[in-house]
């Protein structure tokens, strides 16, 4: 499954030429993943009082600058899903369906009662494999292939590079 939120760029998101701090992104990236799990039946009002899930690696690769007042289409789903870790793949696409920036959160699973690591719960392993035994594709259906320069190895681990 793919999870889909708007996301309007404001004004205090942006530097001084009216583009998308470079940090920002990641705070979208929360807000489709916030909204994945919402979508799941998850608020995570909700699952924040069963589990915390610390951010244990991120990335970001910037495809064309969002600007101020941009409407962006945030897209979220699950890249990958193991026993005690999960990452979510994201896309941000303009109002032109223009892609704006590709990346993935790798999540850990820590119980707030013990202050341990843990496995991922069964009731979220449930939430992160909805949509069918196959998890949603590392890269989302109306992708097109990367750019790199001549001789530049490919990345296998980030969603855009699939």
């Amino acid at each position: 499954m793919i999870a889909t939120t708007k996301i309007r760029v404001r004004y205090k998101d942006t530097d001084c030429m009216k583009v998308v701090y470079y940090g920002n992104y990641l705070t979208y990236f929360e807000v489709a993943r916030v909204e994945f799990l919402r979508q799941q039946g998850h608020a995570m009002s909700e699952v924040d009082q069963k589990v915390r899930m610390p951010v244990v690696e991120a990335s970001v690769r910037y495809h064309k600058p969002a600007v101020l007042d941009d409407l962006l289409e945030a897209r979220c789903w699950i890249a990958e899903r193991k026993r005690a870790s999960f990452r979510f793949g994201y896309e941000l696409l303009n109002e032109q369906g223009e892609r704006v920036a590709t990346g993935f959160t790798l999540h850990a699973c820590w119980d707030p009662s013990s202050s341990k690591m843990i496995a991922v719960p069964d009731w979220l392993a449930k939430a992160l494999s909805m949509g069918g035994p196959e998890m949603a594709p590392q890269t989302p259906p109306r992708s097109e292939a990367p750019r790199r320069s001549r001789g530049a190895p490919l990345s296998t681990d980030h969603p855009s590079s699939r």
